[in-house]
């Protein structure tokens, strides 16, 4: 037979992850020459390892690991101590959450750091969901407690931070944000109202929906002819306007002077319909009927909305703070609750500094890992 060529075929095969533990033996010596009327021995130890967690077993490798499957993959820590037994250790899952309470204490320097940054910009997006947390005597009963989150509101070194808070008073984001001056991008809750040295700035989205929830219901034929779609197109128009700025502009160094130029002759007539079309029928409309209150809502926001059209690294909605909380909704549905308020504050400081790697996409285990030697260091 003569050869004529070859074939060649790609399999993806799987290594199992495998656990094992790595013993360090520190030598001490002292000087037994040393002169005796010194009054202390002179002894030297090699170092051990460095670890962030002091007199703890756990590597900084494990600990990121541990950390990953929780907050990145959403794997609460009851599922992670079986997952540890079919790998052959048996790790408590009280052990696990006494680990990255330990750890997320570390990391609130970082957290800190990463606050003053944001607080430093001129644009900020916020928003905030439902916590249930154990009571403190720790029974059955949970309480409803809160997640606030505020990023930075353009996608430029992106900022993500959590915060933990027992009430959805205003008092949580005036105090968050009290050092902070510029644009405040949220979905219209008067909680924000209490900010202090900020513009409100509104969403579109929440805006849109009110109309939107009506449409679907109408017939074909009803639909054409009812406010509530003439509302919602309006809302449609705008949106148009933004995808093409988009898809046509959206890699321009200048992106944002476009899209500035571009709203003012486009997106601001249309707004200034907007309002009068709200105004020629909002009292036309039963005030409790569901397009009596899409008109009330759009009344109230719209003007604030507008204010987008002030500065072209403004949203057109408050979107993106959403995407950014959904992680933890995600998560939580697999948790279901943080047994203490201890495990809430740092669940938010580790979220926040995984959602701001992720945001800046960087691998995030291997950033954490990063992170823990950084800290210890």
């Amino acid at each position: 037979m003569d050869f004529i060529g070859t074939t060649s075929k790609e399999i993806l095969k799987y290594i199992p992850a495998k656990l094992y533990v790595e013993e360090h033996i520190n030598y001490s010596y002292a000087c037994k020459s040393c002169q005796p009327e010194e009054e202390k021995t002179n002894i030297i130890t090699s170092k051990a390892p460095n670890t962030l967690l002091s007199k703890s077993m756990a590597s900084n490798e494990i600990l990121s690991h541990v950390i990953s499957l929780k907050y990145l993959y959403a794997l609460p820590l009851y599922r992670q101590e079986n997952y540890f037994k079919m790998l052959g250790l048996s790790l408590s899952r009280q052990t696990l959450s006494n680990w990255i309470v330990r750890a997320a204490n570390e990391f609130e320097l970082i957290y800190k750091i990463m606050k003053k940054e944001l607080l430093k910009r001129n644009y900020i997006q916020a928003d905030e969901t439902t916590l249930k947390v154990l009571e403190k005597n720790g029974d059955e009963s949970r309480t409803k407690h809160y997640m606030w989150l505020y990023k930075s509101g353009t996608n430029i070194n992106p900022i993500i931070l959590y915060e933990y808070q027992r009430t959805r008073s205003g008092t949580n984001p005036k105090n968050f944000l009290e050092k902070f001056s510029g644009y405040l991008q949220t979905d219209g809750y008067a909680g924000y109202n209490r900010v202090k040295n900020v513009k409100q700035l509104y969403c579109l989205a929440h805006i849109r929906r009110k109309f939107h929830d009506i449409v679907i219901t109408l017939s074909k034929e009803a639909r054409e002819e009812s406010l509530a779609y003439k509302g919602f197109v309006y809302c449609e128009k705008l949106y148009k306007i933004e995808k093409e700025l988009r898809e046509k502009y959206s890699k321009n160094d200048d992106y944002f002077d476009i899209r500035y130029n571009v709203r003012l002759e486009k997106s601001a007539p249309i707004i200034d319909e907007f309002i009068e079309f709200i105004n020629a029928n909002i009292y036309n409309s039963l005030g409790q009927s569901a397009l009596g209150r899409a008109l009330e809502y759009a009344k109230n926001h719209v003007p604030n909305f507008k204010i987008f059209l002030e500065d072209g690294s403004l949203e057109i909605d408050n979107n993106a703070s959403e995407r950014a909380i959904k992680p933890f909704i995600i998560g939580r549905k697999n948790w279901l609750f943080c047994k203490t308020e201890k495990g809430a504050k740092a669940s938010s400081i580790i979220y926040s500094i995984m959602e701001t790697a992720k945001a800046n996409k960087l691998m995030v285990e291997k950033y954490l890992e990063n992170v823990t030697n950084f800290v210890y260091e």
